[in-house]
């Protein structure tokens, strides 16, 4: 089964691209949704796994052109919130584990079942990327960047769990919940003590 992974994270693309290969699936990276779709017209895949939030072109708006242009083959959306928009296959919650993933594939494909660990790499480049990512939210909270300052903290939410580091995850799904209710002043306060757990938990 061939499949095309449209994410725009490129460390959650390779390490899913590593699993799914592991698996006996063929997979291509799509960064954007306009590559996406472009790559998708070729009809060379069974099947898409289309991220809800890239640039270029979001996920959704990539799917519907696709289901306008007539395809009809199964795109999977994958997103840190729920989606319910119509013409999307299935949905996967990020953030990502390969036996979620593997279910939903299921339901196309039965292939054998694989456990598979994120190898000791990628895992140490993702722990690079979460330290980086808290250096950058501290700048941004020092100059109150928060529309910057929020879409990091979505990354991590949708990434972190897939490479083994659930607190973080949890603690960004945490402040999301709240976020937008927040004033300039609560949110200063609250970036604060995020960054300050974030920081408590065991990133190496």
């Amino acid at each position: 089964m061939n499949l095309l992974f449209a994410e725009d994270d490129a460390l959650l693309a390779q390490l899913f691209q590593l699993q799914a290969e592991s698996a006996g699936y063929q997979v291509v990276w799509a960064e954007n949704g306009d590559i996406a779709v472009q790559q998708a017209l070729s009809y060379q895949f069974d099947l898409i796994f289309m991220d809800i939030q890239m640039p270029v072109l979001d996920g959704i708006s990539a799917m519907q052109m696709l289901r306008q242009l007539g395809y009809d083959r199964p795109i999977i959306a994958m997103s840190a919130e729920n989606v319910a928009e119509e013409g999307f296959d299935l949905m996967l919650k990020k953030p990502l584990h390969w036996e979620q993933v593997q279910d939903k594939l299921a339901q196309f494909d039965v292939i054998p079942q694989l456990t598979l660990q994120v190898p000791h790499e990628l895992r140490s480049a993702y722990a690079a990327h979460v330290e980086e990512s808290l250096h950058q939210l501290q700048m941004l909270a020092d100059s109150a960047k928060w529309a910057d300052f929020s879409a990091i903290v979505h990354q991590l939410k949708g990434s972190a769990g897939s490479f083994g580091f659930e607190d973080i995850s949890k603690l960004a799904d945490k402040l999301q919940q709240t976020w937008a209710t927040l004033s300039d002043e609560q949110k200063q306060a609250r970036a604060s003590y995020f960054l300050e757990q974030c920081k408590a938990c065991k990133i190496k």
